[in-house]
């Protein structure tokens, strides 16, 4: 997987995640709905307990409609933020199905979004984009536009991540713009806006319009500084000075990279780290200053080295997840298949013993008709003929 198409899937996982949590609304009034809630805080840091707890919200009937496919929403951001997005999107489309008995457009137009999100994380773009197009026309047809304003400016964005993974920046930063048009509109949706603004960025560097590039990194990061997210401001200045290498300015590129170099430590994002040592050993080399290349190359070929640990140990725990879940399905497929060959044994049985009871009855009436007709033989007279 190239560089920068990990930072598309960073940033588009990181949008996903923030609709997902600020797009359940929940009253604190009702037992169920204080449990989805709970579930929902515990998505990202442990994702099992949060599939466990929402699908028991699931399972007890007696919560509203609108709780139940609360809950299945939360099963579904779950695996998400474990990278299973074939089971996510399995969760969501049961949600979507189940919130059709319930007349609530908006929280039908989130399910449809979050859909079109999970089938851009599976890369299906055709199915993303004709989600984002139903999401977009639900959106301008409801009667209360400002409350999906944030989805709908949330569909553009993906739309413009869509056609940036398939190299179309000029179509990606038309919907970027509108997508920061709405959120402009609605005012806040800071962190989208910072991220709206850097995918912007990267599409007008792919088209070399690097003075376009900058005043969007810029914007990146003042809105990034409004909500104090370090890792957007180091990713905006990674960006911006992606630029300037480009443009030759070196010197310029490292004090920028050292900058985004601070801000990142705090955040331990390895990929972010990754970029950041890459940008300043390749412009350390580019100036012949070979004990800073020598540093940074080291630490990024470290940095590559723990993400592909990383990679392993996540790829590992899914598929020990896979297995188990597999080992459940089979088990449940097996006692399903023994009740089902008990139930068939057992209505055989029945059907035997009623025949041989309507054959011991049906006996017994023969006999008792037979008794009745020598009787009835028995009374009658004797006929003499003269």
């Amino acid at each position: 997987m190239s560089l920068k198409l990990k930072y598309y899937l960073l940033f588009s996982v990181l949008i996903f995640n923030t609709l997902s949590l600020a797009a359940i609304q929940l009253p604190n009034n009702k037992q169920g709905d204080s449990l989805v809630k709970e579930a929902t805080k515990a998505v990202f840091k442990d994702p099992n307990k949060a599939i466990s707890s929402a699908l028991a919200v699931y399972d007890n009937v007696s919560h509203s409609k609108k709780t139940r496919t609360n809950a299945l929403m939360v099963v579904s951001t779950a695996y998400a933020s474990k990278r299973d997005y074939k089971r996510a999107l399995d969760y969501i489309i049961i949600a979507n199905e189940f919130s059709r008995q319930i007349d609530n457009k908006k929280l039908q137009i989130e399910i449809l979004f979050r859909t079109g999100i999970l089938y851009q994380q599976l890369k299906i773009y055709d199915k993303a984009i004709e989600y984002m197009e139903d999401v977009e026309k639900r959106c301008l047809n409801h009667s209360e536009r400002d409350s999906v304003g944030g989805v709908l400016a949330s569909s553009y964005l993906v739309k413009g991540f869509v056609y940036k993974d398939n190299l179309n920046c000029d179509i990606a930063i038309e919907f970027f713009d509108k997508g920061l048009k709405e959120y402009e509109r609605l005012g806040n949706y800071n962190h989208n806006r910072s991220i709206g603004h850097y995918n912007k960025g990267n599409c007008q560097i792919l088209l070399s319009e690097y003075d376009n590039a900058i005043q969007s990194f810029n914007k990146s990061i003042e809105f990034a500084n409004i909500e104090n997210a370090s890792s957007l401001v180091s990713f905006a200045e990674k960006g911006m000075a992606e630029v300037y290498t480009l443009e030759g300015k070196y010197n310029k590129a490292i004090s920028i990279l050292q900058s985004a170099l601070d801000k990142s430590k705090n955040v331990g994002d390895l990929v972010l780290n990754l970029g950041i040592y890459k940008g300043l050993f390749e412009n350390y080399l580019a100036l012949d200053q070979w004990d800073d290349y020598q540093k940074y190359y080291d630490l990024f070929l470290k940095t590559q080295l723990d993400i592909k640990k990383s990679e392993r140990n996540s790829v590992s725990v899914s598929i020990k997840e896979n297995s188990k879940n597999l080992n459940n399905d089979l088990e449940l497929v097996q006692s399903k298949f023994k009740n089902r060959f008990y139930l068939i044994i057992l209505i055989v049985l029945v059907f035997i013993i009623g025949v041989c009871i309507l054959q011991i009855k049906n006996k017994k009436t023969i006999k008792s008709l037979q008794k009745k007709i020598e009787s009835f033989q028995s009374l009658k007279p004797s006929i003499k003929i003269k």
